[in-house]
């Protein structure tokens, strides 16, 4: 059975590798992007979603056993603890928790229906985490010494269903693409060459 699988640290090896490219490439996504706080706000985790998914697919079939999505999730509260402060833990770690528990199932981590739910989840934790700034830890999110100028923005935009519909949506959409493509790519590159079983 696949839930009593225990990760190796070579699969800890395998999640940690992929886990710090598929940052390093968030934050130059994010660093070439971020003259726009509109777009940071409203479509960067849309992006995001699509150029990552490759990655985590063959992350999670590369691994293939519990573990991976709530670990990916853990990285990214340590990274957003490095750039936002330790309130936004409990909101990736949460999403981490929820993505891993859709991948209960024998073999869940070889499908790439079951994975493509996960991501979308993870994805959706990114592209909310903004919106939980405002909507949850404001009060923390002040003390962090944001400008006064990007808070309003932000609060006009998260507060408005519109935008929050727009943003989920699209980062729904490109999740699914980008796993599709990361499930093409994995078949053709690396099923056929034995590199995934």
């Amino acid at each position: 059975m696949e839930s009593t699988k225990k990760l190796s640290i070579k699969d800890l090896a395998t999640i940690g590798i992929f886990s710090a490219i598929m940052i390093v490439v968030f934050i130059a996504f994010s660093m070439i992007t971020g003259a726009s706080l509109f777009f940071n706000m409203i479509l960067n985790a849309v992006f995001t979603a699509l150029i990552l998914g490759p990655f985590f697919v063959y992350m999670a079939m590369k691994v293939g056993k519990p573990g991976v999505a709530l670990i990916y999730n853990i990285l990214q509260a340590v990274l957003a603890t490095v750039f936002m402060g330790p309130f936004m833990i409990p909101w990736f770690v949460g999403g981490g928790i929820i993505a891993e528990l859709s991948m209960i199932g024998t073999d869940s981590y070889r499908n790439i229906k079951r994975i493509t739910i996960a991501w979308i989840i993870t994805s959706l934790t990114r592209a909310a985490h903004g919106m939980s700034e405002i909507w949850f830890f404001k009060d923390a999110f002040l003390k962090t010494g944001v400008s006064p100028e990007q808070v309003q923005v932000q609060t006009q935009y998260y507060t408005d269903v519109k935008w929050v519909l727009i943003s989920l949506a699209l980062t729904v959409v490109t999740a699914i693409i980008g796993c599709y493509l990361g499930n093409k790519m994995t078949e053709k590159h690396f099923r056929k060459t034995g590199i995934i079983k």
